[in-house]
């Protein structure tokens, strides 16, 4: 399974998701469905697409939860009269030949005006082209890979893949100088860096291998690891040993990438072990092992406790008193929605139709500036958010703690 998370991952939301809105209330649909009198006698329908069973559920259903709370404040503020707003949710299981599937389903509802998704790269790949082919705005809130936006040669020849896809995170590019810049600043000039060969994992190993060694650092020595093999990497661990790196950059999820840590302190390495916004999360923590402090991730964004949007946001979705945690997936799926919401406040007043509305709705998107939760989200001409803002935590006393915060404009 192609696991390209990009997730991504607010630093201030890592731990207030799960202590902060942790709570239980009625399935969101539900409440969409009861609330349809409130709108107008015509339906858009904006699709959530995510993993809502399975190993990353929980990521998946805390960014569905924002999306809807963002959908039903806009509704109670009555930002698009005439219309009632519902949000169908729809489960792509972490597979992308489910997310393609899902993706179908809402392009051949000719109800549709957006979809919000995927919370991984390969999941979000696998929805471009059916949304594209119906015009469909497609807002991902965690897809990190900049080929999705750019094109496989996107360093030195960037090219628009889909004009309607837009992501509100930053996307590799701006991690990986991030985290090679804050090695760099502690005086790390040997990295090991292993990868799980997923789009999201080999692309920020890629990445990183440029810009660390644009800063003056060495790559000692290179691996990759099957994602869906057993968690167990003795071959692997055995080459980071003996290269004698001072970090390992790992690009992958948090389950393979705690699992690896662990391992190579078991076998006397301990240095600390970096990534990207994957691996910004609570599973990270237990499975890295009990020496894992000094360990970094990175999150889009400024972290969200410290930003007035963030700040609401965090609250709104407790005092929703959802059933699961927002995780921090959650802010980036509540930025995702309300971008998405902002286009179509000029897109749905005037049309006839929601399929009328789709064009005018992508048109609008490269407009759209918004205070998100983790600071301003606007757009370049490529569709990824701008600016291009990345905070690096460093793991202390068994949680991610925020360390610096790193623009490329």
């Amino acid at each position: 399974m192609e696991h390209t998370r990009r997730a991504m991952l607010r630093a201030g939301a890592l731990l207030l998701g799960t202590s902060l809105v942790a709570a239980c209330s009625a399935d969101p649909t539900t409440s969409t469905t009861a609330q349809q009198a409130a709108g107008g006698g015509r339906t858009a329908k904006i699709y959530v697409i995510s993993p809502q069973s399975g190993p990353d559920a929980a990521l998946g259903l805390g960014m569905r939860n924002s999306a809807q709370l963002a959908v039903e404040q806009a509704k109670a503020r009555g930002d698009i009269p005439g219309w009632t707003l519902e949000v169908v949710p729809l489960d792509d299981a972490g597979d992308p030949t489910k997310a393609a599937e899902a993706a179908k389903k809402a392009a051949a509802d000719e109800a549709t005006v957006a979809v919000v998704g995927s919370i991984f790269s390969g999941l979000t790949k696998a929805m471009q082209q059916p949304l594209s082919d119906a015009g469909i705005l497609l807002v991902s809130p965690s897809a990190t890979n900049p080929t999705l936006s750019r094109g496989e040669d996107y360093a030195k020849k960037p090219k628009r893949q889909y004009d309607s896809f837009f992501r509100v995170i930053a996307p590799d590019d701006a991690h990986a100088p991030a985290l090679a810049q804050h090695l760099r600043s502690q005086n790390t000039g040997r990295v090991a860096v292993v990868h799980d060969g997923d789009s999201y994992g080999s692309g920020l190993a890629s990445a990183f291998t440029e810009a660390f060694e644009k800063e003056g650092g060495k790559v000692v020595t290179s691996a990759q690891i099957d994602p869906k093999a057993p968690l167990v990497y003795t071959k692997v661990v055995d080459q980071l040993v003996k290269a004698k790196p001072q970090a390992v950059l790992f690009g992958g999820v948090e389950i393979q990438g705690g699992a690896l840590a662990r391992q190579i302190r078991e076998a006397g390495l301990t240095v600390p072990v970096v990534g990207g916004d994957a691996l910004a999360t609570e599973l990270y923590i237990p499975k890295s092992g009990p020496v894992s402090g000094g360990d970094l991730s990175t999150a889009s964004g400024a972290p969200v406790d410290t930003v007035e949007a963030g700040k609401a946001y965090l609250a709104a979705y407790r005092d929703h008193r959802f059933r699961e945690s927002a995780t921090s997936y959650g802010p980036l799926g509540y930025d995702a929605a309300s971008a998405a919401l902002a286009a179509l406040t000029t897109a749905l007043p005037s049309a006839t139709s929601p399929e009328a509305a789709r064009k005018a709705a992508v048109s609008a998107m490269s407009s759209v500036k918004i205070d998100g939760t983790s600071g301003p989200v606007a757009f370049d001409e490529f569709g990824d958010v701008t600016p291009r803002s990345v905070t690096v935590n460093v793991l202390r006393a068994g949680a991610w703690t925020p360390a610096k915060t790193y623009s490329f404009g």
